[in-house]
């Protein structure tokens, strides 16, 4: 912990359409990013959280974007990479260790406490998700005894299939107090804060996509008001969703059994109103510029997360695309060209997950197109 070295950046473009992309992480080691609605960058955009191997176990290191240097911040075992966050005013990192203990690490002095414990006789569950302020996070727990054991895409449809027992709870991380706001036997997962709008959260029903009806809730954060945010039509699957970053609206992907593209909704959180935007190429991950003006979509490989394969076959996508919300159109930003496998166990660390830097210019994104999983920056023109 506190190593510093230092990457060589490599640049190249796109061999369609130009774009430039930067490989961050250099050869010889796996590198990792959080998932793609968890906050990244440091606010100016200097700084970069990432997860890498470089010292033989995956653990967290803030690259600086300026010149390469980057900084070990962690050395422990079983680091969830994928749920980490920067706090909102810098000073932190928020990660989960041992699906047990939530963690803060101070970015300068690298001391670091644990907030919150899990209860004895449950785990910690998937993403947790911080509210604007960072004062609080959402969480997901699991009952220990609910919770199947294995890797990859059949541990998650068995982890439906049981059907745990799960709390969506709310922890103070000041103080550690934890409150639970909704319990029920289901496999719930994506637990996140409305931004600025703490009153509200959102999860969503987890499991093969074909097989969950109703998958966005959204609930008070006193329990009060479990909300549906829509039903699925007849084949119908819906995945992940984000919030806009000002908290207005809520984006989801919508897909149909048998048809090859998807389309692009949107949902007023207060009146459940939903719209659909726009059609576009079959991409599984969304996300906006802060301004909540364009996204970013991943072009998909087959999917592992739902239950007839057959019916939701594709051919794969390899490409990043850019959507502008005011014009309803969108382009192919680059090639990410990932694999989408499961990585030692892990179905999500190959998918590209991208997300903009924080002033829209870049895009950050995962992919193992080069052998290693490494993270690219794409340039915005």
């Amino acid at each position: 912990m506190g190593r510093v070295t230092r990457f060589k950046f490599r640049e190249f473009r796109d061999a369609v359409t130009g774009t430039r992309i930067t490989r961050l992480t250099p050869p010889g080691c796996n590198a990792l990013r959080n998932y793609f609605y968890q906050k990244a960058f440091t606010n100016n955009g200097h700084q970069m959280l990432l997860g890498t191997d470089l010292g033989g176990t995956l653990n967290f290191w803030l690259l600086d974007l300026t010149n390469g240097e980057a900084r070990q911040l962690t050395s422990g075992e079983h680091e969830n990479i994928q749920g980490a966050y920067l706090s909102a005013d810098d000073r932190f990192l928020y990660f989960t260790r041992d699906n047990r203990f939530h963690c803060r690490v101070d970015l300068e002095s690298l001391d670091e406490k644990t907030v919150y414990e899990v209860p004895e006789g449950w785990v910690g569950y998937g993403t947790w998700g911080p509210n604007s302020a960072c004062t609080h996070t959402a969480a997901m727990l699991m009952k220990a005894e609910d919770r199947v054991t294995g890797t990859g895409w059949d541990r998650f449809a068995r982890q439906y299939e049981v059907q745990p027992r799960q709390r969506l709870i709310e922890i103070d991380l000041a103080t550690g107090a934890d409150r639970v706001v909704y319990e029920v036997k289901q496999h719930l997962g994506h637990p996140m804060f409305r931004p600025f709008h703490d009153e509200q959260l959102g999860f969503c029903l987890e499991g093969p996509h074909d097989l969950v009806e109703s998958r966005i809730w959204l609930i008070g954060r006193d329990g009060t008001g479990l909300r549906k945010v829509k039903t699925h039509a007849p084949g119908e699957s819906v995945m992940h969703e984000f919030w806009v970053p000002d908290g207005s609206r809520l984006l989801y992907v919508s897909y149909t059994k048998g048809e090859k593209n998807r389309s692009i909704w949107s949902v007023n959180p207060d009146t459940l109103e939903n719209t659909r935007l726009m059609d576009m190429p079959p991409c599984a991950h969304l996300m906006s510029n802060a301004a909540g003006t364009v996204l970013v979509g991943d072009g998909a490989g087959q999917l592992g997360d739902v239950a007839d394969k057959a019916a939701h076959a594709l051919v794969p996508d390899p490409n990043l695309y850019l959507f502008d919300l005011a014009t309803l159109t969108y382009r192919p930003l680059c090639g990410h060209h990932s694999s989408w496998a499961v990585w030692r166990g892990n179905t999500q660390a190959t998918h590209p997950h991208p997300s903009f830097t924080p002033d829209g210019t870049r895009v950050l994104f995962a992919s193992d197109f080069e052998g290693e999983l490494a993270l690219y920056l794409a340039e915005v023109r």
